[in-house]
């Protein structure tokens, strides 16, 4: 007996295997994408995450020592004509004050891969609670239970970094700003 003859067949088998085959490698490089990206945008919001706790030490180590009542604290806004530098919402450089940034202490030496969070404090002009209430502007403010005397209080604002934007470009930078009022 003669085995039979197939005349028609010119690959087509391989021809379909290859395209699957092709389809399955694209699927699987398109998922490696985007695992890679999800990888990186977890790494970034962890990097975030510690910058944003590093300036928030920062920014409490500062109140604290605003509230030690030392006078001396911070640069001197108090002034009328006195402009203070505001950091660069970007850079957080402040232009017109050179060496206003304080480095705080760090929680413990594996925060200092992401940098040294630092502060600057600015005070700013003493305020009265009588200020606060309008009662010296008020016809009736001696009468109607103004009180005999107004406490003073001293305000400030303070800026706090993660860290200092010159030393490394690549990791998140924070800037968080707070105000203090000290009676």
């Amino acid at each position: 007996m003669n085995a039979p003859e197939f005349k028609g067949q010119r690959g087509v088998a391989l021809i379909v295997v290859l395209i699957l085959l092709l389809i399955v490698t694209l699927l699987g490089l398109a998922s490696m994408h985007g695992t890679l990206l999800e990888e990186r945008m977890a790494g970034n919001l962890y990097d975030r995450s510690l910058s944003f706790q590093a300036s928030e030490r920062a920014l409490r180590e500062a109140e604290a020592l605003v509230r030690t009542g030392q006078t001396d604290v911070g640069q001197d806004c108090t002034g009328v004509t006195t402009a203070c530098p505001i950091p660069d919402p970007v850079t957080s450089v402040l232009t017109g004050c050179s060496d206003c940034w304080h480095d705080a202490t760090p929680a413990d030496t594996g925060d200092l891969a992401a940098g040294t969070p630092q502060y600057y404090i600015q005070r700013m002009q003493q305020t009265t609670t009588a200020d606060l209430l309008s009662q010296g502007s008020s016809a009736g403010s001696t009468n109607y239970g103004a009180p005999g005397g107004s406490t003073v209080q001293a305000n400030f604002r303070i800026f706090a970094r993660s860290r200092d934007p010159s030393t490394d470009a690549d990791r998140a930078l924070v800037v968080l700003q707070g105000n203090v009022v000290r009676k």
